[in-house]
């Protein structure tokens, strides 16, 4: 069974982090002494002193070579931090604890980012929540649940209330317990998932990489989006050799759809 991971969160990091870096540089200025004028004209002029090299020549300071698209599983996923708001469905086995020995858990959520964040999501099937069901509303830092076939209440601590759940299913945490079979992936050609223009990646475990990272059999499919490389799909079927060290039967599907639409919009209950 997947350990939890413990990393940002799509809910309260609606907006990837931008990093400002600043070059500063130094215009160095070496002038040569000034010599006195001769007293009469030469033909040949003196020579001009060379210029001393110093520390700072010798060592120039570059600046770094841009980087390209992060391809790591990990680094997909979390270009939908740059989305304004998209709805996921998630299914999973042999990852999460379910209410049932090898069960199936599901989570479906729409997710709105920016300035003003907020979710809805419905989580089933999830062992610790009474029927395996926990429904939550998010709208900044006000919360409503409704656990099972409870009826809505709002939640005391806010948001903060479903860090954990949420984290556990989010498309990145998800992602990061298969980060290692990133290399293994290569094109399938391009298509149309769930209505986005995709780049298909595939791998599968006859690839000794990806028996090293711990899938013994199965495969492993990737949509990222042509535009702006963010997840629109994942798909995984196979055995994996997870932290516990033990072959698990394991399956995850994700799906992203309704990116940036107008209607993703969430009200409280």
């Amino acid at each position: 069974m997947r350990r939890p991971a413990r990393a940002r969160l799509l809910l309260n990091g609606a907006a990837a982090v931008l990093a400002t870096l600043c070059l500063v540089g130094c215009e160095l200025m070496v002038a040569p002494s000034a010599s006195p004028r001769p007293s009469r004209d030469i033909a040949t002029p003196p020579p001009t002193p060379e210029a001393t090299p110093t520390e700072v020549d010798e060592f120039e300071t570059l600046p770094p070579e841009p980087s390209g698209p992060d391809d790591s599983l990990v680094g997909i996923a979390e270009g939908l931090s740059d989305l304004d708001s998209f709805r996921v469905v998630v299914s999973a086995r042999g990852i999460v604890p379910a209410t049932t020995p090898g069960g199936s858990v599901s989570m479906t959520s729409t997710l709105v980012q920016g300035d003003e964040p907020a979710a809805r999501f419905v989580m089933t099937g999830v062992d610790g929540f009474a029927g395996g069901r926990l429904e939550a509303i998010v709208i900044g830092d006000q919360a409503w649940l409704r656990e099972g076939g409870a009826a809505w209440g709002k939640s005391p601590g806010g948001a903060a209330d479903f860090d954990a759940a949420f984290t556990t299913m989010s498309p990145v945490e998800l992602l990061r317990e298969f980060d290692a079979l990133s290399p293994i992936l290569a094109s399938a050609g391009t298509e149309r998932r769930n209505g986005i223009r995709s780049q298909h990646l595939h791998g599968d475990a006859s690839n000794l990489a990806a028996t090293d990272a711990g899938l013994t059999d199965g495969t492993i499919d990737v949509w990222r989006a042509t535009r702006g490389g963010y997840l629109v799909a994942f798909d995984l079927d196979g055995t994996w050799i997870g932290d516990e060290g033990t072959p698990t039967r394991t399956v995850l599907r994700i799906d992203v759809s309704r990116v940036n639409d107008a209607t993703n919009r969430i009200s409280p209950p």
